[in-house]
Order: structure tokens, then C-alpha cells, then sequence
């Protein structure tokens, strides 16, 4: 996938474009597949051992750690800026695999498929975990255990609760659970006692927010011209309402100016677009809720995706070419000028040449608020004979101290500390609000449902949203073609049809 020279690590984007790589193919790898590809083959195979087992001090301390991490969407740059220090800390080399999305996903679940013991640490993106957690190794058995935890170093409590729960904590035998903690600090033992576990640290947590030309909106000129047509000031919109006008007062064909980017392209992103505008309109945003009920084809989800089409082929507010966009191409478009707004997963700017400034706000909220969000984690293979030092390394690389410094890279921090760093942080003055407006969306932001065959519903949803996009389907027609296609992609894993 390539990604905007202006944005070089960024998103929670997951897959590629017109469904190459579908959930449903995964599970079939994660479930039966004895993979001969890679380092899979590595003739080291260990079963899986409880962290409740030996004591983790008495593992020896191995030369080197294996890290399995992805290129670009987890912030490759933050690991690689990070791992001289830890080897100078500890000792011990860090030998990184990172590789693309896709074939990072492909890697992922044929390692474990395996049970291959290769990697140590593994990166893993949320929609994937659901079908992992009887190959993720549990942590709650390291998590203050003196010989391997420093409880200083991993400070639990400043982990961002919600980002926390929604990343790392699942029941092992009942993934589709969600748990409900403390929205103020995370406590483990809580966490055991209602039969969840932790399968992993997070450290990249991406969320939409919306990026508009600070140029534009406090330029006089503008917002006389705004209020002689609408009777109001000109303002960052918080309202869809409030959106569809700005958007409006903004397009300017002639001018090559549009008021908004969409990500309407067939692709995980559209699926997002979708989620954020569905939780807006007062509806679930998880689409499909924890009793694997169908709650996206709804009246709010009919409104939701009738606004998205209206902004598109009614209103025209957008770039020609939009409903082929991804992240990618939204944020390129924006970077090249044509638009005074977008959203996307990452901080933008303009192209070198042309004149202008950027700034950041939460997404605009309608009956309810919802922007989509998604966090990458560092796990521990369940296989590897390493697991205590493995544990050791997640914790350091997740620690307050690491994410600061990751800031350099524009790492997305998934630690409240860090947040409060960047507000002084000279590393990220240059992205203006940015890390502001992140954190803010982080606490209001809805996950993805939790389905271990996630990308084969996540497929027929951005179907949907981009034929009503495109006009070859009603918003009606779309979401009720779509939900009989999840009942039958619930029904065959099997979850219980309703």
C-alpha cells in the first residue's frame, strides 16, 4: 500500500483494496493450516506453556529477541528509533521482520497457524485478535510479577483505559465479550476476576479526525463571504449539519477546490466512513454487537449512509475520483490543495510549494459520536521460547518514556503521559493540535465488532457504502442486501443467527 509522502507511517487502515485478503480465507489458515512458508518452517516448535507456569526468572536470558512488526501503519519508525536503546539496556539484539499490511496479516496467522516459535513479539492489529486468542499468550501472569515486571516501567493505570480494553483484553474462549472497566484506570485483577485476559501491550492507536485549512477559515475574506450567505459565523463544523454547509460554501470547481475528501473507495476505509457516520446518526457503530446482532441496517444507518451518498452525488462537495479514494488518496488530495477539509487517521500538511496552514478537530457529532478507532499491540507469541524476555521487551517498548521519544516519528501514543508530553514536546510543534485532537477522539471513539471473521463482514459492508457511493445502489437496497450477506457470514463460522 503505498502511503502520502506527507503522512510516511500512519493509519489503522485495515487491508487492501476490492477484498484481496478476506477474514474468512485467514481462519481457514489460522485454523488448519501447517504453513511451509518463511520462518515458520523453523524447525523450533514449542507448546504453548501459562504464564502461570515455571518462574519467568528462571528463563535464561537469550542473545536476541525475534520482533515480527508491520512496515508503515504501526510506525515501523517509532521501533526502529527505539530498539538501539533497548539493546544497550538489556543486551539483548532485536532482529526486526516488518513487513506490508497484507502480508504481515498473511504472516501473522501462518506463524501461528504453525505454531512456529520464530518470533518472540508480535504486532498485532485489533480486528485480527478475536481469532488469536488461544494462540496470544496471556500476560496477567506477568503483569507484577516482580522477576520479569517493573511495575514503575509499565504504570498500567496510564495506559488510556477505553484504548486499553478495546486493544488487549479478551475472553479466551468467548472473543466476541467485550469488557467493561473502569473508564478511569485499568485493574488487572478486575480484569481476571470477570474472566477476561490481557494478550498484549498497545502502542500505535489511530482514530478518525478530521483536518480542515486553518488558512482558509480565519481568512476575512471567507468568513464575511460565509456570513452573508448563511447568517452566521464560519467555523470548524460540529455538527454533520454544520458540515454539509461548510463543505459546501468551500466547493469551488472552477477554483480546483472541494470542501471535503471521503474515503468511498473499496476498502476498509469506506467500512470506517461508514461506522463514524452511523454512530453519529444515533446508531451502533460496532454494526454488529456482542450478541452478534445486525445493527447497521437501521433507519440511522439507512440516514448515515443517505448523508454520505448526498455529500457525494447530491451536493457535490467532493473531489472528482472520490469513490475509488482510501486513506491514501485522501490524504494526498488534501496535501495537493484541492480540499478545505478531510478525515483521515494521521496529521497532514500541505505540499512543499503551496501556501497555506492545517489544523485538526474531532469529528462533528450528530444525535450520538462515534469517530472509528483501532489500536496496534505488542503481543507475545504463545510458541516462543523466550516468553518472560519477550514480555520484558513489550513493556519497555510501551513504557511512557519509549512512546515519548517515539513522538519523533509521530508515533500515536496509547498512554495518557505521553499525550500530556506532546503538548510541549518540540518533536511534534510542527503538527499543530494534532495530538489534542487525537487523544480527544480516543476517548469518544467506537472499535470495530469483535468477529473472528471480521474481514469477510468488513468486506461486505465498504460493498455496500461504495455502491451507494457510486449510485449503483439505494442506501435501503445496499444495507439490506448487506445485512442478509452477514447473517449468512455469521452463520457459517458458526455464530448464532438472529
Amino acid at each position: 500500500m503505498t502511503r502520502p509522502k506527507t503522512a510516511p507511517q500512519r493509519g489503522a487502515p485495515w487491508r487492501t483494496k476490492a477484498g484481496s485478503l478476506l477474514g474468512a480465507a485467514l481462519l481457514i489458515v489460522a485454523a488448519c493450516a501447517p504453513t511451509g512458508v518463511g520462518p515458520a518452517t523453523a524447525p523450533a516448535s514449542v507448546a504453548p506453556q501459562s504464564s502461570s507456569g515455571s518462574a519467568p526468572s528462571e528463563a535464561a536470558k537469550p542473545a536476541s529477541l525475534n520482533m515480527l512488526y508491520a512496515a508503515g501503519e504501526a510506525d515501523v519508525d517509532a521501533i526502529k528509533l527505539a530498539i538501539p536503546d533497548f539493546e544497550a539496556a538489556t543486551g539483548i539484539k532485536i532482529n526486526l521482520d516488518s513487513q506490508p499490511y497484507t502480508a504481515l496479516q498473511q504472516k501473522v496467522f501462518a506463524e501461528l497457524a504453525a505454531k512456529s516459535s520464530f518470533y518472540d513479539i508480535i504486532v498485532i492489529d485489533t480486528p485480527w485478535m478475536p481469532a488469536l486468542t488461544k494462540q496470544i499468550e496471556p500476560l496477567s501472569g506477568y503483569i507484577g510479577d516482580p522477576a520479569v515486571s517493573d511495575a514503575k516501567q509499565l504504570a498500567i493505570d496510564d495506559f488510556i483505559p477505553k484504548v486499553f480494553y478495546d486493544t488487549a483484553v479478551y475472553n479466551r474462549d468467548q472473543s466476541q465479550l467485550e469488557y467493561s472497566g473502569s473508564p478511569d484506570k485499568v485493574d488487572v485483577a478486575a480484569i481476571k476476576s470477570a474472566g477476561f485476559e490481557i494478550y498484549g501491550l498497545p502502542i500505535q492507536a489511530n482514530a478518525l479526525t478530521l483536518t480542515y485549512r486553518k488558512d482558509l477559515f480565519e481568512s476575512p475574506a471567507e468568513q464575511a463571504a460565509f456570513k452573508a450567505k448563511y447568517g452566521r459565523d464560519l467555523a470548524v463544523p460540529t455538527t454533520w449539519d454544520e458540515f454539509t454547509d461548510v463543505a459546501s460554501f468551500f466547493t469551488r470547481p472552477s477554483d480546483r477546490l472541494y470542501g471535503t475528501t471521503l474515503m468511498a473507495g473499496t476498502g476498509d476505509w469506506a467500512t470506517d466512513d461508514f461506522k463514524t457516520l452511523l454512530a453519529g446518526f444515533g446508531g451502533n457503530g460496532k454494526m454488529v454487537d456482542g450478541e452478534f446482532k445486525r445493527v447497521f441496517n437501521s433507519p440511522e444507518g439507512i440516514a448515515a449512509l443517505t448523508y454520505y451518498s448526498d455529500l457525494i452525488n447530491k451536493h457535490k462537495v467532493t473531489p472528482p475520483g472520490v469513490t475509488s479514494f482510501s486513506w491514501d488518496e485522501a490524504g494526498s488530495t488534501y496535501a495537493s490543495g484541492l480540499t478545505a477539509m478531510s478525515m483521515n487517521y494521521h496529521n497532514a500538511k500541505l505540499n512543499e510549494g503551496l501556501a497555506g496552514a492545517t489544523a485538526y478537530a474531532t469529528i462533528p457529532a450528530g444525535v450520538g459520536v462515534g469517530p472509528h478507532f483501532g489500536t496496534w499491540m505488542l503481543s507475545v507469541n504463545s510458541f516462543s521460547a523466550n516468553k518472560p524476555w519477550a514480555y520484558r521487551a513489550i513493556e519497555w517498548f510501551t513504557s511512557s518514556a519509549v512512546q515519548t521519544k517515539m513522538l519523533a516519528t509521530q508515533l500515536h501514543p496509547s498512554r495518557r503521559s505521553v499525550y500530556e508530553a506532546a503538548k510541549t514536546d518540540p518533536a511534534v510543534a510542527s503538527f499543530g493540535n494534532y495530538y489534542d485532537i487525537l487523544g480527544k477522539s480516543l476517548a469518544v471513539g467506537v472499535g470495530r465488532p469483535r468477529l473472528t471473521n471480521y474481514g469477510e463482514v468488513d468486506q461486505i459492508i465498504w460493498t455496500a457504502v461504495n455502491n451507494v457511493a457510486t449510485g449503483a445502489a439505494t442506501p435501503a437496497d445496499a444495507l439490506r442486501d448487506a445485512d442478509a450477506k452477514v447473517l449468512e457470514a455469521l452463520k457459517k463460522v458458526p455464530y448464532p443467527a438472529n
